[in-house]
């Protein structure tokens, strides 16, 4: 029998959701600012479930004993210099919860410390109730850490686990020693090929020698593969999970059905590894292929660029890097040369960044019949250092302005738009949206420039422009290519822009945009017959450059005055219909530009290409059995998409049009269809299906059938991403699974964007994903409901008791149980009622929210009022809930009912929503309430947070004395559990306080309470 997992186990998701949090906001090198994907997981979140899929427990009875000496050797402590260093020792006092809570310095635990570990500065400030900066939060050695995601060190040690851990699962009598030798016998062959083909003068020319060293490092590369597992991902989208598989050396491979994903997938884990590889050109071959720009370029500081002082070679670091940044500089010339007058200067000589223009309606008053510009706000510049705002002359019906720095009344000077209704500043006559829709449609809408905007030493510059710059804007074109792919028109959930008459792909961009990109294309279409060698892989990133500019030179963009910077269409997952936009200069260098977007590239390029193992990618849609033969895949791991959520095929028609116009040709079977495919994709988008329990069934039937597929095609584990807790979602993913001949086994949540998450598992949040791991499942007959419930009610119990040790409390905890509730569940084809009626996936997990629920209150000490806050905070945080769910929770664990529970002032009830009363709602209105050793301990601890809260010391005295003198006094552990349960709100920040200064709190409390005048608030 196989060892469970270390996902099916236990995993640090504290400090996996903090890195996950940090790399929302990452972006020089990060995958995100390659091309523009939607919903892309978090790489910390990728690489950890990855690793945490492919080795064992080493606390199982079953784990190899290589492993265990594996884990025993590479994570244990290390001497450095004179000193020993201990880099993943569990924590001594685990520091997100409040009371002491020891870590077991045991392997399963140092497994998951080198996966993610809190710093030291972070743990002591956790304890102290201070924030740390997130570059800081996680330690050195951590994998998931940004950081490391090119250290060799931690790498390696990554590698080496999974290589041991695969190879002794194959063969179980293979000791440590034997495979830490093979491992290192095939990694160091891989760096010594790669030493031996780069150091070849001029290798981009075939010889013989060459030839035989792309050879010795391709096998090299094979061989290490071949004693690696292997990931698939299905869904692999912007391409994280098989980027983060490939890192860790796995061999990966990758699936999806639209184009777009396919290209930015190739341009984010294959080309990079495979091309951006250092390479050596003699000085003649230099000058030949590159000619004085090349030399020119070479030059510039910083690029360490080498050139050999006895021979003249250029030692490059970085070919593929190069080679695009060569290539694009020369494109960019070659248009600016054509189509540079489109973009002129202003009346002193400076290059404007970008002109901002807004959409001009016609107020209905036929009286008045103004040009109105169709403002929101005035704002050009609203930082906290700096305001600069449009002013309004108004004069009769002509709307002129001046530019004015500082801050405006907007109660005096509302915008003109609100919502699409236009309140004209000439009469005040209001044109309604429908009315301005209609103009809008038949062609009506005016666009009108209202100033400059240029870069200066200070910063962005605002100026007028004047009617003769204004007429040199209007300078003939010439011939514009409109090309006819038309947008989602009935999709208007994600394409509200459609509702005003934009029908065409092409409608989102003025006609000097149009001229620029054509020209720019048709460029680059004669640039690549010039290109010898790795055509594919230059061309198609000069290609996602070109997508990048194209998205923030629209007439859909935004200038983000808080920023003071372009900002692209896709905001959300969704092109709303924008009124004022700045039109990029794409020849300038500032946002928007197009050197702008060659650095985002560039930098990803730089930032990968030190991975030697490229992923494996194909155009294919997910679902086919015969893609790979049975049980070949070690592990899948997935993250798929959630019915409408996101329109993805919808959504990069976008990117499809230009894609279509430059790689067309290199790739002509992606490239084939009119539009990206949308019959096959696995989403539930209603114009694609007619209705929406058309388009709910095609997801759920294909979801449920590639999931059959990738049971059929891995042998181990399966792990699957889910962004969404409602329970629909849990219904739909545990059907699917359950469907597919596969069982859960672990079930793990994640945070990704809110660091203090507010919401139980009554409520869906984007932020908050889940994780669950699966394995093919042999199925029993019919489970009788009894029997099973005892038995979820059982396993439930003990995973409360396990994973509390480790730290886990309220929604995480419930998640987490919700796995193995799952687990008992599936193990039968069907659960039946006594009446023959079949459980439900919504029953089941009713059913285990009430177990873990039981099984918390075991150790929460109180009455049944308390036991029902404390219960309450766990399942639902202090989120509303629906009045029923309530009554339907007032059920469980506890003797009260709901009218009980109101009457107490514990719940307020908001029309037909509830939320959990907070300590001034609760007792707030009383001065008796909670001060008495007979009252309900929620209403003591409500009102020491009161009393913290007035800063009375000599009335908290007397109340410690009356109610909690001692340290083992259950009231203190309450509020540790309160602190750990509560948001970062006002309560939870006077229970901070008041643990902190508990000791003081009991030392002096029977000293006649007189009040004690200096440090009780100064860390506050």
């Amino acid at each position: 029998m196989k060892a469970k997992k270390l996902i099916e186990v236990a995993l640090p998701i504290k400090e996996i959701s903090a890195e996950s949090v940090r790399d929302k906001s990452i972006r020089h090198g990060h995958i995100s600012t390659l091309h523009l994907w939607w919903a892309r997981r978090p790489l910390p979140v990728c690489r950890a479930i990855v690793f945490a899929s492919l080795v064992p427990d080493p606390l199982d009875k079953n784990c190899p004993l290589a492993f265990k000496d594996a884990v025993t050797s590479l994570l244990s402590p290390q001497t450095s210099g004179l000193l020993q260093v201990d880099p993943y020792k569990p924590y001594t006092d685990i520091p997100y919860t409040s009371i002491e809570d020891p870590m077991e310095d045991n392997l399963r635990n140092r497994l998951m410390m080198f996966i993610g570990k809190f710093s030291d500065k972070c743990q002591q400030n956790m304890m102290a109730g201070k924030s740390t900066s997130p570059k800081e939060q996680l330690a050195d050695g951590s994998l998931i850490k940004w950081e490391n995601k090119n250290n060799p060190t931690v790498l390696k040690i990554a590698r080496e686990l999974i290589w041991v851990a695969y190879n002794s699962d194959k063969d179980k009598t293979i000791g440590f020693e034997s495979l830490h030798k093979s491992f290192e016998e095939s990694y160091s062959a891989i760096k010594m090929a790669e030493e031996a083909l780069y150091g070849i003068v001029d290798r981009h020319i075939y010889s013989d020698e060459v030839v035989y060293l792309e050879k010795e490092l391709n096998e090299a590369i094979e061989k290490f593969l071949s004693q690696m597992p292997s990931v698939f991902d299905p869904f692999a989208g912007g391409g994280a999970i098989p980027l983060e598989a490939a890192r860790l050396g796995c061999r990966s491979y990758g699936n999806d059905i639209n184009p777009v994903a396919h290209i930015i997938e190739k341009g984010s884990a294959e080309f990079p590894q495979k091309y951006g590889k250092p390479i050596i050109y003699s000085e003649a071959e230099f000058t030949a292929k590159y000619g004085k720009r090349g030399v020119c370029m070479a030059q510039e500081k910083g690029r360490h660029i080498v050139k050999d002082a006895k021979t003249g070679a250029y030692h490059i670091p970085n070919r593929l890097s190069w080679d695009v940044e060569f290539y694009a500089k020369e494109l960019l010339e070659q248009t600016e040369k054509e189509v540079g007058h489109l973009y002129p200067s202003d009346e002193n000589g400076n290059i404007p960044i970008a002109y901002y223009w807004a959409r001009t309606a016609k107020c209905s008053n036929p009286s008045c019949g103004a040009e109105v510009p169709l403002l929101k706000q005035f704002y050009l510049a609203n930082t906290n250092k700096k305001k600069v705002y449009l002013n309004p002359i108004i004069n009769d019906t002509n709307i002129q302005f001046e530019i004015k720095e500082g801050k405006y009344d907007d109660n005096v000077m509302p915008g003109w738009n609100n919502r699409g209704n236009l309140t004209c500043p000439c009469c005040g006559s209001v044109t309604k949206v429908n009315e301005i829709k209609n103009q809008s449609k038949n062609g009506f809408l005016k666009e009108r420039l209202l100033a400059i905007i240029s870069e200066s030493n200070q910063g962005k510059v605002y100026s007028l422009p004047s009617e003769k710059f204004c007429e040199r804007m209007k300078t003939d074109i010439g011939e514009v290519n409109k090309s006819h792919e038309i947008m989602p028109v009935h999709y208007d959930q994600a394409f509200p822009v459609c509702t005003w008459g934009y029908y065409y792909w092409t409608d989102m961009f003025s006609n000097r945009q149009l001229r620029f990109l054509d020209t720019l294309i048709e460029k680059f279409n004669s640039l690549k017959n010039t290109i010898e060698g790795y055509q594919t892989a230059l061309l198609s990133f000069l290609a996602i450059w070109i997508d990048r500019i194209a998205v923030v030179n629209t007439s859909m963009g935004r200038w983000d005055v808080s920023r003071e910077n372009n900002q692209h269409p896709f905001g959300r997952q969704a092109i709303s219909m924008i009124f004022d936009f700045p039109e990029s200069n794409p020849f300038c260098l500032s946002s928007g530009s197009a050197m702008n977007q060659l650095e985002w590239v560039l930098r990803y390029l730089d930032s990968e290409s030190s991975l030697e193992i490229p992923a494996v990618f194909y155009h294919a849609s997910s679902g086919e059995k015969s893609q790979f033969a049975p049980k070949s895949l070690n592990a899948s791991v997935t993250d798929p998409p959630y019915y409408d959520a996101i329109g993805y095929a919808d959504c990069s028609d976008f990117f499809y049009v230009w894609l279509k116009k430059t790689l067309g040709d290199i790739y002509p079977i992606d490239f084939s269809t009119p539009q990206t495919p949308k019959a096959e994709e696995c989403t539930a988008i209603k114009h694609q299906h007619g209705t929406v329990e058309k388009a709910k069934k095609h997801f759920e039937n294909k979801l449920t059938e590639i999931f059959d597929a990738i049971e059929y095609q891995t042998s181990d584990i399966v792990s699957i991403m889910f962004a969404h807790q409602s329970t629909e979602a849990w219904t739909t993913l545990c059907n699917s699974i359950l469907g597919a001949r596969m069982n859960i086994t672990g079930s793990w949540p994640m945070d990704t964007e809110m660091a203090n998450r507010n919401v139980g598992l009554s409520g869906a949040a984007l932020e908050s994903s889940v994780t669950v791991a699966c394995r093919p499942s042999e199925r029993k007959g019919y489970g009788d409901y009894k029997e099973v419930k005892k038995e979820i009610e059982k396993k439930v119990t003990e995973e409360v008791e396990s994973l509390y040790e480790l730290g886990f409390r309220g929604a995480d905890l419930l998640t987490a149980c919700f796995g193995q509730a799952v687990s008992e569940f599936g193990r039968y084809k069907t659960v039946e009622k006594s009446d023959g009626s079949e459980v439900s996936v919504a029953e089941l997990l009713e059913m285990a929210r009430n177990a873990a629920f039981d099984a918390l209150l075991k150790g929460v000490q109180g009455d049944d009022y308390t036991k029902f806050y404390i219960g309450w905070l766990q399942l639902n945080g202090t989120g509303e809930v629906d009045f029923d769910d309530a009554t339907k929770f007032t059920r469980v664990g506890v003797n009260i009912n709901i009218n009980d529970i109101k009457q107490e002032g514990l719940l307020i009830l908001e029309g037909k929503k509830m939320h959990i009363a907070m300590a001034e709602e609760h007792i707030g209105k009383s001065s008796v309430e909670g001060t008495r050793p007979q009252d309900s301990p929620i209403k003591q601890a409500h009102r020491f947070i009161l009393l913290y809260r007035e800063s009375d010391r000599a009335k908290i005295l007397r109340f410690v004395r009356d109610i909690c003198p001692d340290s083992s006094s259950p009231l203190w552990r309450l509020l540790a559990t309160l602190k750990e349960l509560l948001p970062a709100n006002d309560d939870q920040k006077q229970i901070v306080g008041i643990l902190q200064n508990a000791d003081d709190f009991r030392q002096n409390c029977h000293d006649g309470y007189k009040p004690v005048q200096g440090n009780l608030f100064e860390d506050l």
